[in-house]
């Protein structure tokens, strides 16, 4: 009964709601306290911030692929975070701008990191039903390396580089995370040259092995009970397992694998926990840095108290991008 609850789990993954700076949480509007600091109704200090929209940082069939850019006003610590723009495997912006101003004010996600003193690259990747999975995960590493190549003009370290979302976001930033590379020195493409490594990663309750789906080979029931799911993920879809294992993180961790810190809600019912602990157990067999705070009742997407967590996250970039 309990894997059969998994395999139905599965169909809400797609739904990922958790869509990081690409959903509209919309809560109240900050207001400010007698202190002088605004808050907003979810308990999220707000932190001022430059803006730098639309960067582009590629193209795909004449279409730009770009980033917005966040800087901290307050004690900027001059470190650069990449937040992947995600949700359903799906990124967007609205044409809005209200819109986009109360996400980048009221989500945790831009405002937990900025409160942290992290200047944020917002990056949006291609999206379904043009583009899919594997492609996403090379705009992702495309991303990582127009960021290293253009940090110091946004007063960051190339060499100190971070990635971090969650859900969708977070199983994008863990497949960057674990397939960087050191660039290819004879592409013709200069961006290309340079390294789209991390040196650190956080990933917020993200599907991490897409094969074992909450016990072994869990997948196998899904497109019984979600027609269609793979060929949004894929198009075609031929060899699926080894199609599965091409976009699952824990395949492709390595002895050089960065720094990794997982969080995820023992209750949550779109990806289950033992999609982070399996990550982590695969980290642990290889000695590497590794983390996993579990919410106690935390479902997906968020929890109440969840600010909680981000000092955890703030030490663990601290820590490791110095």
């Amino acid at each position: 009964m309990r894997q059969v609850c998994w395999l139905v789990l599965l169909c809400l993954a797609v739904s990922l709601n958790s869509v990081v700076l690409n959903s509209v949480v919309a809560q109240d509007a900050t207001t400010s306290l007698a202190a002088g600091v605004k808050i907003n109704k979810s308990g999220i200090p707000y932190a001022e911030y430059d803006l730098v929209e639309d960067v582009v940082y590629g193209h795909k069939d004449g279409l730009a692929l770009t980033m917005d850019v966040l800087t901290p006003k307050k004690d900027p610590k001059r470190v650069g975070l990449i937040l992947v723009s995600s949700g359903s495997w799906k990124s967007g912006k609205s044409d809005v701008a209200e819109d986009e101003a109360r996400r980048r004010n009221e989500d945790h996600w831009a405002q937990g990191l900025l409160n942290g003193g992290f200047t944020l690259f917002v990056v949006r990747h291609g999206s379904g039903p043009r583009y899919f999975v594997p492609e996403m995960v090379k705009d992702m590493n495309r991303s990582v390396r127009f960021v290293r190549s253009v940090a110091k003009e946004y007063g960051v370290s190339p060499d100190h580089l971070g990635i971090t979302s969650g859900s969708s976001g977070g199983h994008l930033a863990l497949m960057a995370a674990v397939t960087g590379d050191d660039g290819n020195p004879e592409s013709k493409d200069p961006l290309e040259k340079v390294s789209s490594k991390v040196q650190c990663v956080v990933a917020w309750f993200p599907p991490t092995d897409m094969i074992n789906w909450g016990y072994p080979n869990g997948y196998t029931a899904i497109e019984s009970i979600r027609p269609g799911l793979f060929e949004t993920m894929f198009g075609k879809v031929d060899n699926l397992e080894e199609r599965l294992k091409e976009i699952s993180p824990f395949y492709f961790v390595t002895e050089k694998s960065p720094p990794l810190l997982l969080i995820h809600g023992d209750s949550d019912r779109t990806v289950p926990l033992q999609q982070s602990m399996v990550l982590k157990e695969k980290y642990e067999s290889l000695k590497l840095p590794v983390d996993l705070i579990v919410k106690e009742g935390g479902g997906h997407s968020g929890w109440p108290g969840l600010m909680e967590q981000y000092a955890k996250v703030w030490e663990w970039f601290d820590r490791y991008l110095k």
